[in-house]
């Protein structure tokens, strides 16, 4: 990829951001300390996270990773 293809590829996704409510379970054993890159809302057992994704695949892979791997 050159530097040609890296700024179409950034003014693409500048472009083509949106915000995605993402839905699911809070996972065992999950603990926030430090910065979330999301504004996330949980109840109960339930977290809902608002995530910047150019669609809402990326979206979900976004958060997936992130919990997987808080720091």
């Amino acid at each position: 990829m050159n530097s040609a293809d890296m700024a179409t590829n950034l003014i693409f996704r500048a472009k083509n951001l949106q915000e995605f409510t993402v839905t699911t379970e809070v996972p065992n054993g999950v603990n926030f300390n430090g910065v979330v890159p999301f504004d996330i809302t949980i109840r109960g057992t339930t977290l809902e996270a608002q995530v910047w994704a150019v669609d809402f695949e990326e979206a979900v892979h976004r958060l997936d990773e992130f919990l997987q791997n808080p720091q």
